[in-house]
């Protein structure tokens, strides 16, 4: 409530009254505002039954407003507003770095869409191809187990001995190594190769001095690559005739010996019991294999793979929903009153990075409206506001009445909010205002 100084005389005046009147315990004097007197001492009762008002001071602030921060710590990329401008709600603010944020949710959505896959293709059962594939299986384990119960064929007797005189006879010439006549006619024809070489020389270098121009198409420059190309051709041949088997050739070739002459006694031996159940188990393997792909999926095998699913679009979201944090948003329209962050700076939770204030609808708290007169405030009573800075009054009513209780000053207080019929033009948060309560 707004204080009066009254004069020493008028307080004398009033502490005698008082203790004249103690004995029959009158009530005390209280100041009561008359809009048209000056104070004047009257007795302590209701305002509303006086005709007295109740004034309190005030300040004008916006109808909302919110201090903006991070939940993470993170690098600022951008920041797309500065103090003094305009947001709309839902306009992005500021942003931090979240590349390595967006990497772990393209893997999310890559396991995800795995899954999700991977249950499509089980409730969608086996392809034509698939099944095609079991049955050529079956047919194959089948034809092995039919050979290998009716025994040796003189077809198959005669072409693995076959294979074993072939693999024999490469193993005896690679480990002789080259014949002496085969070496002998190697380097005949690689000696003949060389002089006819050196003579299809002379006599391209003859002809070029002759007629250097003309050397491209002379006939001693064919002679002289027809020479060279016998030439690397007798030499290779000479080199080959030249070696020695290798100790891995040989190896390789007497392990080739060694398949042939076991392909030769498999063909040969009757079968075994053993190599007959081992081609039954065959037979038996593929026709399984064949029967699960035309069975329906059982239903725990579904709802493993529906789980798999749920938990891969689980981690998705729970990363989108993280990606929210990395973006600040304006909470309503209003005005950026400050800005606290750059870019190139490292934020940290929980920091008011920005201020915004809904600018665009003004009213007025009161500051020390004491206990005493609350009680003859309400809700939706019309009051008058003098806004100092404009030099006028403008009317209004109150919005609320705060629940609880302030102190200031050691007095309890209560906060009241007062909108205005009509905004003042020029009208500005922070500035004090003086609330006259209607009757």
């Amino acid at each position: 409530m707004r204080k009066f100084h009254w004069p020493i005389v008028a307080v004398a005046l009033l502490i005698a009254v008082a203790g004249c009147n103690s004995a029959s315990q009158q009530p005390l004097p209280t100041v009561v505002l008359d809009s048209k007197t000056a104070p004047a001492v009257r007795a302590t009762q209701p305002a509303s039954a006086t005709g007295g008002l109740v004034t309190a001071s005030g300040v004008v602030v916006p109808a909302q407003q919110a201090k903006l921060a991070f939940t993470v710590a993170e690098l600022v990329t951008t920041v797309n507003v500065a103090a003094g401008d305009s947001v709309k709600a839902g306009q992005a603010l500021a942003q931090l770095d979240n590349a390595a944020l967006q990497s772990q949710i393209k893997q999310a959505q890559a396991a995800a869409t795995a899954a999700q896959a991977a249950l499509d293709l089980l409730s969608a059962g086996p392809t034509d191809a698939q099944v095609r594939q079991a049955n050529a299986a079956i047919l194959a384990a089948t034809a092995n187990y039919s050979r290998t119960v009716a025994g040796a064929r003189s077809s198959s007797v005669a072409a693995a001995q076959a294979a074993l005189t072939a693999a024999t006879d490469a193993y005896t010439k690679l480990k002789a190594g080259p014949l002496p006549v085969t070496y002998a006619a190697a380097e005949a024809v690689y000696r003949n190769a060389e002089a006819a070489l050196q003579q299809a020389q002379a006599a391209y270098d003859a002809a070029y001095r002759q007629n250097p121009a003309a050397i491209g198409a002379s006939p001693a420059a064919l002679a002289l690559q027809l020479a060279t190309n016998n030439f690397a051709a007798a030499k290779s041949a000479y080199d080959l005739a030249s070696q020695q088997p290798d100790a891995a050739g040989i190896s390789a070739a007497y392990q080739q010996v060694q398949s042939a002459r076991a392909g030769l006694d498999a063909a040969v031996s009757p079968a075994r019991d053993f190599d007959i159940a081992q081609a039954q188990a065959q037979i038996d393997q593929a026709q399984a294999a064949l029967d699960g792909l035309k069975a329906a999926p059982r239903a725990q095998q579904l709802d493993a793979a529906k789980a798999q699913v749920d938990a891969a679009k689980a981690s998705l979201a729970a990363l989108q929903a993280q990606l929210a944090k990395y973006t600040l948003l304006a909470p309503f329209d209003g005005t950026v009153m400050s800005r606290a962050i750059q870019p190139g700076e490292t934020v940290l939770p929980g920091v008011t990075a920005l201020i915004i204030a809904d600018t665009a609808h003004l009213r007025v708290n009161t500051t020390d409206l004491s206990e005493r007169d609350v009680p003859q405030v309400a809700v939706g009573q019309p009051v008058m506001v003098l806004v100092k800075a404009l030099g006028q009054s403008f009317a209004g009513k109150v919005a609320a009445i705060a629940p609880g209780a302030d102190t200031l000053g050691g007095d309890v207080v209560y906060k009241t909010t007062i909108t205005f019929n009509t905004p003042p033009p020029g009208l500005r948060a922070g500035m004090s205002a003086e609330v006259q309560f209607g009757q």
